[in-house]
This record gives structure tokens, C-alpha cells and sequence, in this order.
């Protein structure tokens, strides 16, 4: 008579399943290992446990446990980046994406490095006087580009770095909410000698006093003063 193995399934005639082993004294306590539930592999790996006398480690201490590494991890970046040691950029970075914005006739870029009060009135600005972006540029820099051309590259260098003192950076706070409706903080403060080279039609040379400041953990342009020292522009 036909009998079907309670392991696999497997129709066989014999004392035991031939696929399997089930059945067979030598291969049942395997073939039992091998299709026995998760309940009973935990309650055998907890009895072995007790056994040797050591503490199972539950699935929910050992979440607790990755949740607390995680919050110790998170603390130490937190204090990292409000020392200034990681996380805050380069702020040289918007002085030099300026110009370059200037150059490429690039709105975005531009306006990115501003703070978000500042590039907000760029954006209501174009769109009261239904201007695109890109002729924005070219209008703010028509002497630019009336000098250069309508194409032309800069090589920005950014030179010494001055930092701001605590009444200065009171002031530029009082400034920019008189200016812009809005209280900021600025974390740090710097001037920074700027030189560009603008190549084009001619070369020419302006050198600028930048000021940025950090706004939360990025790096913005707050104000610019610029001059010229080259009073002859070469022709390429």
C-alpha cells in the first residue's frame, strides 16, 4: 500500500521515504531538524542557552541597543558641526559660485548663494517686472558684458579672511532685518579679499571686500563691496 511521507510528501511503498529518509531510524532525527518550525529552533536555542548558562539576547535588545548606539552617533556629529569641525562647508564656496553664476548667466546658481530673504526678492523682483532669469543677469551686469562681451570666463581668488567681531555681527543682523523684514543669526562672520579676473574681449581685474556669514550650517554672501585697482582694461 502506497503511503505518502509526513516530511516531504513523497509517495513511497517502503518502510521509509526513499527521497527524504523519513522514517529510516538513522536519518529521522535529520530530516526532523530540517523541516521543524521557527518555535520550536527558538525554544531549543533557548534551552541551550539556559544550559550553558548564558542570557539569550532578545530581537527587541538588540533594537533598544542599535537605537541607543545611533542617538550616542547623532550627539557626537551634533557637537562636531556646532564646533565647526565637520558638516559646514568651505565659505569661500558662494564667493567663487557668484561670479561664476555672473559669467554663465546662471539665475539659480546665482541666487543660491544668498540667503533665502535675499534671493526671495530676486524672485519677486523678476516676477513683478515679468523678466526671465536669464535677462536678469545681463541687465544687473550690462557693464560687464558691455566691457567683455557677451561671453567671458573668471578665475576668482579669494585672498585674506577677516573675521567679524560680536558688534558687527550684531549690526549686520539689525541691518538685514531692517533691509529684509526678517531676524536671522549669523553664526560666523567674514570678509574675504576677493581678486576675479574677468577674460573676454579684454582682461580685466576687480578685487572685492565679500562678506559672508553662516546661516544654520551653510555659508552665504550677506554684502559686497567692490573696487577696481586696474584702470587700463588688455585687449586679447
Amino acid at each position: 500500500m502506497a503511503k505518502y511521507c509526513k516530511s516531504c510528501g513523497k509517495e513511497y511503498s517502503g518502510s521509509y521515504c526513499d527521497k527524504c529518509g523519513y522514517g529510516k531510524p538513522a536519518e529521522r532525527s535529520k530530516t526532523f531538524d530540517k523541516y521543524k518550525s521557527n518555535r520550536q529552533l527558538k525554544e531549543e536555542k533557548l534551552k541551550k542557552a539556559q544550559q550553558s548558562g548564558k542570557k539569550p539576547v532578545s530581537a527587541g535588545r538588540i533594537v533598544a541597543l542599535a537605537v541607543m548606539v545611533a542617538a550616542v552617533i547623532g550627539l557626537v556629529i551634533w557637537a562636531l558641526i556646532k564646533a565647526d569641525i565637520i558638516g559646514t562647508g568651505d565659505k569661500t564656496e558662494p564667493v567663487k559660485s557668484y561670479f561664476e553664476a555672473i559669467a554663465e548667466n546662471d539665475y539659480d546658481k546665482y541666487v543660491s548663494t544668498m540667503p533665502e530673504a535675499i534671493a526671495d526678492t530676486y524672485d519677486e523682483y523678476i516676477k513683478t517686472f515679468s523678466l526671465s532669469k536669464d535677462s536678469f543677469i545681463k541687465d544687473s551686469y550690462s557693464d560687464y558684458y558691455q566691457l567683455l562681451g557677451d561671453s567671458f570666463t573668471v578665475t576668482v581668488n579669494c585672498g585674506e579672511e577677516t573675521e567679524l567681531g560680536g558688534a558687527d555681527i550684531m549690526d549686520a543682523e539689525e541691518t538685514f532685518k531692517q533691509n529684509f523684514g526678517e531676524e536671522v543669526t549669523f553664526k560666523k562672520a567674514y570678509k574675504i579679499y576677493t581678486e576675479v579676473v574677468y577674460t573676454g574681449d579684454v582682461t580685466k581685474t576687480y578685487y572685492y571686500d565679500v562678506y559672508v556669514a553662516k546661516i544654520g550650517f551653510s555659508w552665504y554672501i550677506v554684502n559686497i563691496d567692490d573696487y577696481f585697482e586696474n584702470d587700463e582694461a588688455t585687449k586679447e
